[in-house]
């Protein structure tokens, strides 16, 4: 059966997304919430790459009110970071658009790896000019974890500066907080990257 709706659509951008970050950290649980809006408990590590793609509806900044079918494609790759793939980390990483280095606010351990991805995405796509947000994923047990194993602000702060990040999130995939706004923004700054006149609605 053919989807004319579909046909109809008019796609302007094309846009890939990684998401990095350790083992554990929360990659694959904000990429089904954002992807499928949904969320598995069963914390079972990433064998390889998942992706996906979405399709976000765009307008002209000057015009808020022009909702016409007009979108861009955002292609989401969420590699496992487990060391044994890490031999795909250049293909996975080449040709990104944007990135998210993603880290576990409750497990200091997370944090501190983000050094590596940040220095593979530099070797391997780009990093210095394409869009960055730093995410910290479950936000929702932080109220729960020992203040000592918490990841301290000003060395996210301190992250944030030295390596030139676009913005940074605390995020709950379990409750679907922050995890849209995480996803919009990146695509904003793509758009913007490409000097475009459109913004995600």
């Amino acid at each position: 059966m053919i989807d004319t709706y579909t046909q109809a659509k008019k796609v302007l951008y094309t846009f890939k997304t990684v998401i990095v970050g350790p083992p554990s950290a929360g990659k694959t649980c904000l990429f089904n919430r954002f992807c499928f809006n949904s969320f598995n408990f069963d914390t079972s590590l990433t064998i390889g790459v998942n992706f996906h793609s979405m399709e976000l509806r765009i307008r002209l900044k000057d015009e808020p009110n022009n909702l016409k079918e007009t979108y861009n494609v955002q292609s989401i790759f969420d590699f496992g970071g487990q060391e044994r793939f890490k031999a795909l980390i250049p293909k996975f990483l080449g040709g990104a658009n944007g990135v998210l280095f993603v880290f576990d606010l409750t497990n200091g351990h997370s944090f501190k790896q983000l050094d590596f991805w940040y220095d593979q995405v530099l070797k391997h796509a780009n990093g210095l000019t394409i869009p960055k947000l730093l995410v910290g994923s479950k936000c929702d047990l932080i109220s729960s974890t020992p203040m000592e194993a918490l990841v301290p602000e000003e060395s996210i702060l301190k992250f944030i500066q030295e390596k030139d990040m676009n913005g940074f999130f605390k995020t709950s995939a379990l409750q679907n907080q922050n995890v849209l706004m995480v996803f919009k923004e990146l695509n904003n700054l793509m758009l913007k990257h490409q000097n475009s006149q459109y913004v995600v609605c």
